[in-house]
């Protein structure tokens, strides 16, 4: 009867935040179709003009605030619903407010988008988790023997955040369940962000600005990297799996002390 009730309890939580996230979306939709639409000449005598940067600039003149703030909620808003692609943000925020100041604005974003999917699944549990990713993928990370220790979960951490090509928001969500702090994990991950998303920003003002050399210099590391980083995600799961099956039987602790596999 328990199970029963804490399945049921754990469906309607999924259920709920998959409706905020619908109707997030279509206001996020609807905000950028009108934005695109009143703004849409000046757009394009930006993007067709000689100094495309001078003229977003001038375009950006009066509005920086509002525009600040819509960048850096936009930016809590794609790591909360995880499945929208956090790629295109960072190139229009180099494009909008240069490679260090759309770079700046997007870790802040990051840093309280972590805080509150931190408070979210520490008090909804694994049914907060499943509302946005795959069981299966989640159930994975729990499998690596690493997160079970709070040292060796700091570095890998470290690692993984720095890498391109590694699934953030998902290590993000499971973060709450391995045995690091709160505080402690916001710090290592917004600072291991900070090569992935800078170079991204930098490379599309070089774009905007003229310098394609540097802005192919940089996409071709950043390729390289997620390349790179793709390989060890999948080499790291397969640790797991063979760490699993010799047989080592310690379970990740959760908040709502539920463990993956069950509704």
């Amino acid at each position: 009867m328990a199970d029963r009730d804490s399945g049921q309890r754990s469906r309607q939580i999924k259920r709920i935040l998959r409706l905020i996230a619908f109707v997030a979306v279509i206001l996020l939709a609807a905000a950028g179709t009108l934005f695109l639409v009143r703004n849409f000449d000046a757009l394009v005598h930006i993007f067709t003009s000689s100094d495309p940067a001078a003229e977003m600039d001038r375009f950006l003149d009066g509005n920086r605030l509002s525009g600040v703030l819509i960048l850096f909620g936009v930016q809590i808003v794609q790591i909360l619903l995880a499945f929208i692609p956090g790629g295109p943000m960072q190139m229009v925020a180099g494009a909008l407010y240069g490679g260090l100041g759309g770079g700046l604005i997007l870790l802040a974003g990051a840093a309280v988008a972590s805080f509150l999917i931190w408070q979210l699944v520490s008090k909804l549990g694994q049914a907060a988790i499943e509302a946005f990713h795959n069981r299966e993928d989640a159930g994975k990370l729990s499998r690596i023997k690493a997160f079970r220790d709070s040292k060796k979960a700091e570095m890998l951490v470290w690692i993984l955040f720095l890498i391109p090509g590694v699934p953030k928001d998902l290590l993000t969500y499971f973060a709450p369940l391995t045995p690091l702090k709160c505080r402690r994990f916001i710090v290592i991950s917004t600072i291991a962000r900070c090569p992935g998303i800078f170079m991204t920003t930098f490379a599309s003002s070089s774009l905007l600005s003229g310098d394609w050399w540097f802005a192919a210099g940089l996409y071709l590391l950043m390729f390289a990297a997620a390349a790179f980083g793709g390989w060890f995600y999948r080499r790291l799961h397969r640790d797991g799996d063979a760490q699993n099956a010799d047989g080592d039987g310690t379970k990740m602790k959760t908040a709502a002390h539920d463990d993956f596999g069950k509704d």
